[in-house]
């Protein structure tokens, strides 16, 4: 569902299939969705057009999120085998080439089960939600970097929505909180927690532009948020804080 930024409903889309980070938005406005038939389509800016961008091939793997990447403009999308139990990474560049597969880590070891959101940190690194037990963080070309399973010793992790700050944070939903790490896989803070407005965080998104925190909620509404200011980004020099969070408001589910 595209609405505008006060909630008022635009555009709907009725052939995406069902799941996690099913879409994206690329430099020149165009949706990238995984449809029900687990294809990869592209909606023109005007929501007039709407083509397969990459057309699923091999039945026993599926598509379950996709990230278009602002710095390479490559398409990273997670995949998901439900036979096997694993899961992988797809790059494909501009013209829907598969240009690289991220599977294994050093050891031949899987490094994915089920994909669920992916997106990337500014400095190429590749960050996948895994549902229902890590972040696993790959550089840009594969090798496997880190698996963040929860900041206590014991204490699990759900992973949702995830998203990357200016500041090559990583913001991962985890049931009823959003928890804060840093781009090593450090924790640092629990940016939103159950007892706040949000309810059960289940989609993040950051807006570079206004530093707005975009959440999206499991009982079907959007909250903004602003942690950092335009002159933290620049500088590089924040350190959040748990008790920083300030919601700018609050609008309908899209």
């Amino acid at each position: 569902m595209l609405t505008d930024t006060t909630g008022v409903p635009l555009h709907r889309v009725e052939d995406s299939c069902r799941g996690g980070g099913l879409h994206t938005v690329n430099s020149e406005s165009e949706l990238i969705y995984i449809d029900r038939n687990y294809n990869i389509n592209k909606l023109s800016k005007d929501m007039k057009t709407n083509t397969t961008f990459i057309e699923r091939i091999d039945s026993t793997w599926e598509p379950r999120c996709v990230y278009w990447s602002p710095s390479t403009g490559d398409l990273l999308v997670g995949m998901r085998n439900y036979y096997t139990e694993t899961g992988k990474v797809t790059r494909y560049n501009q013209s829907g080439q598969l240009t690289q597969t991220i599977h294994h880590d050093n050891t031949g070891m899987g490094l994915y089960s089920r994909p669920n959101y992916i997106t990337e940190n500014n400095n190429g690194d590749v960050v996948v939600s895994d549902s229902f037990s890590a972040v696993v963080v790959t550089e840009r070309g594969g090798r496997h970097r880190f698996s963040y399973t929860g900041h206590l010793s014991g204490s699990g992790l759900e992973p949702r929505g995830i998203c990357t700050d200016p500041l090559s944070h990583i913001l991962v939903c985890d049931v009823t909180t959003v928890q804060m790490i840093d781009r090593d896989g450090q924790f640092l803070s629990h940016l939103l927690t159950e007892s706040q407005e949000i309810g059960a965080p289940w989609g993040l998104s950051y807006d570079v532009n206004t530093h707005r925190l975009w959440v999206g909620s499991w009982d079907n509404k959007v909250c903004v948020y602003r942690y950092i200011t335009r002159q933290d980004a620049l500088t590089d020099e924040h350190t959040p804080r748990p008790d920083e969070e300030a919601m700018s408001s609050s609008t309908p589910a899209v």
